[in-house]
């Protein structure tokens, strides 16, 4: 009776000890489970994918339960990685047979990928098991398509069996399979990467590397900064060759040696093949392939401001190719560097590059960017609207060009008006620069039209609206009076200043000043966003319904008016709950 008792403590005190032990056995056996190290925050944007699975991949058993799941593995860990999600909108049959190697050129041939960042092919296992990734899949560059052999099953199961103990039969299952998910997830994600521009990486554990191992689990930090550059611009539905000079930057802004340096060249060819062959094919002519290594080495040597041996290479480049614009141009954009645009030498080899690419708007975009930093806004404007003419003249790249041009407007001359005239010509109102434009009008008080402040000096006001902002968020009183006074005093009549003054007089309990500033910012823009704000802020001090419901009206306009202004919503909402209007509270809600 007592061995049977002890027994039976035994069994209760250490039986699931050593079932989780030998569970944790067999999970060792397993591969390794792919995770992002620095998660992305944020809500994930879909990437929409198309599948397509020929007759060998479906006659094995469970083929699209598997597939399904392989994608849903793959997107677990780009979800986190890179801030996307995995959207299967289609499978379909695909009727092809023949050389495998040529799968890749046939997908592109069955679904030209339109609408879709993928378009996945699954083809026929080989007849043996293999750990080389060019043997398992395809893919291009920057492309779309993306290929992957099927699983195949009595060669890679031999191979996996001769490294398994013994073990149960639901056991040694559950591991086959486990390797089976793991590997078929991995040469996809190997090859969604290439279309990333990602670049061969040496460590075996890297999901990149030219040979596929179980403990790949995720990628080099290096890698997916490319990968999140390059499907960033696919999901905003940019042009491959603005794609591909990002990527070129980034690969070629450093050394690296966790990068294969041999694909690292070829990467590096390819991606420049890619920018000069189009861009010039409309503008400058493309750089010669046995040039290519040579100009990119010159571009390397300026980002190491070695620039004596950069513009000597540069020299003998153009001795050999005189007629090219592309390496013209690099020339004009180091001399506009230094000795700068001020310079005969300089303002000559861009006035060259013109000559040789008429239609080419880049090198007077370059001389503008040098120009506005000598202050010559004239002159650099001059070389814009002459850009704006060139880039009306392209059959394609325009849109490339437009968006450029917008960036250089908005984000390096803070002009509002001059962006919105170039996003009229360009018909792209649909931007989200638009609606940026229209918050800073509303916020800072810069209404179309305005007689106070010229297009060229827009920058210059709404940066000192925003200084005196900050300096009032400080508690800095005294500066920020100064600050209001200066701007008041270069731009009379700017709405945006009575609008800090009203929040300074706020701040410091001087209702009063509050109101006939904020009253005065209104009545020179009734739009302008902060006054509106603050107005409610003033009226809801007042808690009877009067008071309420003067406040509700104003943060309404508010915010219809400069929609992100989250304050005005937050305070609305505090407002409707005052109010005990749960009915508004809950449209609010789901508006915002």
């Amino acid at each position: 009776m007592r061995c049977a008792l002890l027994l039976c403590l035994l069994v209760a005190c250490g039986g699931s000890q050593i079932q989780e032990r030998k569970a944790t056995d067999v999970s060792k056996l397993g591969p390794a489970t792919l995770e992002a190290t620095k998660p992305r925050e944020g809500e994930p944007r879909d990437a929409k994918v198309r599948v397509w699975v020929d007759a060998g991949v479906r006659a094995t058993p469970n083929w699209k339960e598997e597939i399904n799941d392989q994608i849903d593995y793959a997107g677990q860990l780009l979800t986190p990685l890179l801030g996307i999600r995995l959207k299967v909108e289609a499978i379909k049959d695909w009727d092809r047979t023949g050389d495998p190697h040529t799968a890749l050129k046939d997908l592109a041939a069955a679904d030209d990928g339109k609408d879709a960042i993928w378009v996945i092919g699954y083809v026929t296992p080989g007849d043996a098991a293999s750990k080389a990734m060019p043997e398992l899949g395809d893919a291009q560059l920057l492309g779309k398509h993306v290929v992957v052999r099927g699983w195949a099953e009595k060669p890679e199961t031999d191979a996996l069996a001769a490294g398994l103990p013994d073990l149960k039969a639901a056991e040694r299952n559950e591991v086959l399979a486990a390797h089976r998910r793991h590997k078929q997830t991995v040469v996809l994600l190997h090859f969604l990467s290439r279309t990333l521009g990602a670049v061969a990486e040496s460590d075996p554990a890297w999901i990149a590397n030219p040979m596929y191992s179980p403990k790949q689990a995720s990628f080099a930090d290096r890698t997916r900064e490319l990968m999140q550059t390059a499907i960033d611009r696919k999901l905003a539905d940019d042009e491959t060759p603005v794609i591909a000079k990002e990527i070129l930057e980034k690969v070629s802004k450093e050394e690296w040696g966790g990068w294969i340096s041999t694909d690292r060249d070829d990467v590096t060819k390819q991606l420049t093949a890619m920018v000069t062959a189009d861009r010039m094919g409309q503008a400058a002519g493309e750089v010669p392939m046995a040039a290519l290594e040579q100009f990119e080495r010159i571009k390397v040597l300026a980002r190491k401001n070695d620039m004596t041996n950069a513009m000597a290479e540069l020299e003998n480049l153009l001795v050999a190719y005189p007629g090219n614009a592309t390496i013209y141009e690099l020339k004009c954009e180091l001399l506009l560097a230094k000795p700068g645009v001020k310079d005969k030498a300089t303002r000559a080899a861009c006035t060259r590059v013109s000559e040789l690419a008429p239609t080419d708007p880049s090198p007077h975009i370059a001389v503008a960017a040098a120009l506005v930093k000598e202050r010559d806004i004239a002159s650099a404007r001059a070389e814009l609207l002459t850009a704006a003419g060139k880039i009306e003249q392209l059959k394609t790249g325009a849109a490339e060009q437009w968006k450029k041009l917008i960036g250089f407007y908005y984000g390096g001359l803070g002009s509002l008006t001059w962006t919105e005239e170039v996003i009229a010509k360009a018909k792209l109102e649909n931007d989200p620069v638009v609606a940026e434009i229209a918050s800073k009008r509303a916020r800072y008080g810069v209404p179309r039209g305005a007689k106070f402040v010229k297009p060229d000096d827009e920058g210059p006001l709404l940066g000192a609206v925003q200084d005196a902002l900050g300096l009032v968020y400080a508690s800095k009183y005294p500066q920020a009076e100064k600050a209001i006074a200066a701007g008041q005093k270069k731009w009379p009549g700017a709405p945006g200043f009575f609008a800090v003054r009203c929040d300074l007089e706020l701040r410091q309990a001087r209702l009063d000043g509050a109101k006939a500033a904020c009253a005065k910012a209104l009545d020179l823009d009734p739009n302008e966003s902060w006054a509106l704000y603050l107005s409610a802020v003033i009226a809801l001090k007042d808690t009877s319904p009067a008071g309420t419901k003067a406040g509700i009206e104003k943060l309404k306009k508010a915010i219809a008016v400069d929609a992100e202004l989250a304050q005005a919503w937050r305070t609305l909402a505090k407002a409707y709950a005052r109010a005990k209007n749960q009915v508004a509270l809950d449209q609010l809600r789901k508006d915002y």
